[in-house]
């Protein structure tokens, strides 16, 4: 007998194509549905944020900020953990070498993005192995000596440290920070010697210049505020383009007469490479809508920092910016990379 496809029919079985590609999606469809279950929603656990810079510093005290609003969020804790030491690089490499499934962030400064135009021996590639997700602040830095050293100005600073060439000592947050690179471009730009003095973390090197062991900063004004108004060091300007509200009597560098001289430091999160994009994009959201908050802007005024926010583009593209300011920093200064 004839089949109207003009295929013979096997006794007991389907004589139509259409009901055998039918067949085979409906069960494409039950296996998807079956992985779909089988993956659960992020986050089913806590998500680790890895802080890579010193307990107490700017960075640890933003982690500490943005955390409850994402544990609200999320319904997960967030649970910070403090990687310091290398400038950073010891806990950027830490999340650098996690899977991107965003159970483990990075919360880092400005000096992760700088750290390359200084240092050669990076065991990571900051653009390659990392996926910015948001920055969460901005503030500038601020130039401080401690009271003993006899200036108050900074044009009197510059005097004092040409009479004394290289007998001075400035002190940061460790090669490539953001406060090796202020103290390099501000030497080179008034023409003095400078000695740097090194530390593990930014309140380390603050706590030495409170003592006298240093005499001289660039500070986070996040974390010197409260010691200039103590008298525990001495501000002798800002590098923001303005004075700040909580500085009001500090000038800023334009003001004694460096106008060139314009320096700001991020905070922000980042995950390791290839992060996937829902992640990325639901962390920014939330973290958008927290710093969006009136009681968020008024709790960065009091620290010194402004609210920064965007895209995870907006990151990358302040990252890749930064560095290329802080390889020209780095050629006009005539320093080599280590």
């Amino acid at each position: 007998m004839k089949q109207r496809n003009g295929m013979n029919a096997a006794p007991g079985r389907s004589t139509t194509p259409a009901l055998a590609m039918a067949a085979l999606a409906t069960s494409a469809l039950m296996a998807a549905a079956g992985s779909a279950q089988a993956q659960p929603a992020w986050p089913s656990k806590p998500v680790r944020m890895i802080v890579n810079f010193g307990a107490g510093g700017s960075a640890d005290t933003m982690a500490r900020l943005v955390a409850p609003s994402m544990q609200e969020a999320f319904g997960q804790p967030i649970v910070i953990e403090i990687r310091a030491g290398a400038t950073g690089s010891i806990g950027a490499d830490f999340v650098a070498r996690q899977p991107p499934d965003g159970y483990t962030l990075l919360l880092t400064s400005g000096a992760f993005s700088m750290a390359p135009a200084l240092t050669t021996k990076l065991p990571y590639d900051i653009f390659r192995d990392f996926t910015p997700v948001i920055g969460t602040s901005n503030a500038p830095q601020v130039l401080v000596v401690h009271p003993s050293v006899p200036v108050k100005t900074v044009k009197e600073l510059v005097a004092f440290a040409k009479a004394r060439p290289g007998q001075l000592g400035w002190a940061t947050a460790g090669i490539g920070s953001t406060g090796h690179l202020a103290g390099e471009y501000f030497s080179s730009l008034v023409g003095i010697k400078l000695n740097h003095v090194p530390y593990k973390s930014n309140p380390a090197a603050g706590m030495d210049v409170i003592g006298g062991h240093v005499p001289i900063m660039f500070d986070q004004l996040s974390t010197a505020a409260q010691n200039i108004k103590a008298g525990k060091v001495r501000a002798l300007a800002i590098t923001s383009p303005k004075r700040h509200p909580l500085l009001p009597d500090v000038p800023n560098m334009v003001e004694v007469g460096f106008p060139a001289f314009e320096t700001s430091i991020w905070l922000g999160i980042l995950g390791p490479a290839n992060l996937p994009r829902p992640i990325v994009d639901r962390i920014n959201t939330v973290v958008n809508g927290y710093l969006a908050q009136p009681a968020t802007r008024e709790r960065f005024a009091q620290l010194g920092l402004e609210v920064y926010g965007g895209t995870p583009e907006t990151l990358g593209a302040r990252m890749k910016a930064d560095l290329a300011g802080a390889q020209k920093t780095v050629k006009a200064a005539g320093i080599k990379p280590e």
